[in-house]
């Protein structure tokens, strides 16, 4: 069963992630958990709980009719929902659970109308907290079943296929096409990545591939160039964590595309070592 984390603030932007989530995952066993973070202003009475306890039942009276309101429609049998709250940021909420417990995703909204394009977005925080795979779905998002998933990767930045399990997973469920987007300067050699690319075709053999290559200095806006000219239902990246600086430096490509997602975009968590698992498509690990 797919353990799955709902992150809302009761917008509509949440809601729209929450409706995109529930359609991904409709065929799946999963386990929603729909999480609300708060803060309390407890200064017109240091030390009093009262503030906290009547934080809480607002809350949950919120988070009650909220999952009213999203399951209207007949829940599947294979569904099964949980409402959580936690007294802090929301970055900080989902750190301490997601350090307490596993899920396979978490799953949030996104605006776009964060203060900083690297400080200012809950989104980009979270991808470059967590270790886990996150889903950010855009507030303005149609409604439509997932069928045209791209993969933006130059190959040789992932640490281990076995970490795109999760993708391959979702592709086989939805029965989705799933298209290599790679972006390449103009001194590029593809010769470099045509053994990369052919063991990542390998592994995704049992789903429909293909691949498609754009000239451009700068990543970032060379997927634009594709979004822009491309239907795309959903856009996988493979971040990494890095040092603070990167942030700065605007080095994170993926935390960018969640700044201002302009299609859903899944961020798949590839750790640096994995556990030893006997699988002989999982070998390959990036030099």
């Amino acid at each position: 069963m797919k353990k799955i984390l709902l992150l809302t603030d009761f917008s509509k932007a949440s809601k729209k992630a929450i409706l995109f989530a529930q359609t991904l995952f409709s065929d799946a066993a999963s386990e929603f958990h729909l999480l609300h973070s708060y803060t309390v202003d407890t200064s017109g009475s240091f030390g009093d709980t009262t503030f906290h306890q009547e934080a809480e039942k607002q809350v949950r009276q919120q988070l009650n009719s909220l999952l009213s309101e999203i399951t209207t429609q007949p829940v599947p049998d294979h569904h099964r929902y949980l409402t959580r709250t936690y007294p802090n940021t929301t970055v900080d909420a989902v750190e301490w659970i997601l350090s307490k417990e596993h899920f396979d995703y978490v799953v949030l909204g996104a605006t776009g109308r964060g203060n900083n394009e690297y400080f200012g977005s809950v989104a980009t925080s979270i991808i470059r907290t967590v270790k886990t795979s996150v889903l950010v779905v855009p507030e303005t998002v149609p409604s439509r079943p997932v069928q045209r998933v791209v993969l933006a990767t130059d190959y040789h930045s992932v640490n281990h296929l076995r970490s795109l399990r999760p993708l391959k997973e979702l592709l086989t469920m939805k029965g989705a096409n799933l298209t290599f987007l790679t972006i390449n300067g103009p001194e590029h050699d593809n010769s470099s990545v045509s053994e990369k690319s052919q063991q990542f075709a390998a592994y995704f053999d049992t789903i429909n591939t293909d691949a498609f290559s754009i000239r451009n200095n700068e990543v970032e806006r060379g997927i634009d160039e594709y979004l822009a000219t491309h239907p795309v239902d959903l856009l996988v990246t493979v971040p990494h964590h890095r040092s603070l600086l990167d942030l700065v430096t605007g080095r994170s490509i993926t935390r960018k595309l969640a700044y201002k997602p302009r299609v859903p975009l899944l961020t798949v968590y590839d750790p640096e070592d994995l556990p030893i698992e006997i699988d002989e498509k999982d070998v390959y690990k990036a030099g």
